[in-house]
């Protein structure tokens, strides 16, 4: 009995300190994007005439930052949720290009939507666990 108890034990203190790792990491990788999209955006509005290359470089940096997070937070966070927002940092990037810069704007803004609600889904609370 004392055996199944200890290993029970271990087994869910594994689960909690595993949680708490990738809970931290998703947290932390969210606050930065975010942080990034949100300067990506005043940018955006402190250029609104044309494209500089300093708005290229933030977007480029996002999305090179979004690529190396996609592949760690793709192991324990649904495909379709991250696939959202690389589709999103596309449509950025495209009416970027385009300089269209009041769609890129709103695009920013749904690909904050997006990461808040991938932090609020994957979070640990008594709401999610039951």
């Amino acid at each position: 009995m004392i055996k199944e108890l200890l290993i029970c034990s271990i087994i869910i203190v594994i689960i909690v300190i595993g949680n708490s790792v990738t809970h931290k990491y998703t947290m932390d990788s969210i606050e930065k994007l975010n942080e990034k999209l949100v300067n990506l955006e005043q940018l955006i509005k402190d250029n609104k005439e044309k494209k500089t290359e300093e708005v290229d470089k933030k977007q480029n940096e996002i999305y090179d930052d979004w690529k190396n997070k996609f592949s760690k937070l793709a192991y324990y966070i649904e495909h379709q949720e991250l696939e959202k927002f690389a589709i999103n940092l596309e449509n950025i990037k495209t009416y970027l290009e385009l300089e269209q810069f009041d769609d890129a704007i709103k695009e920013i803004n749904e690909g904050i939507y997006i990461l808040n609600h991938i932090e609020e889904k994957y979070s640990f609370s008594w709401q999610n666990i039951f």
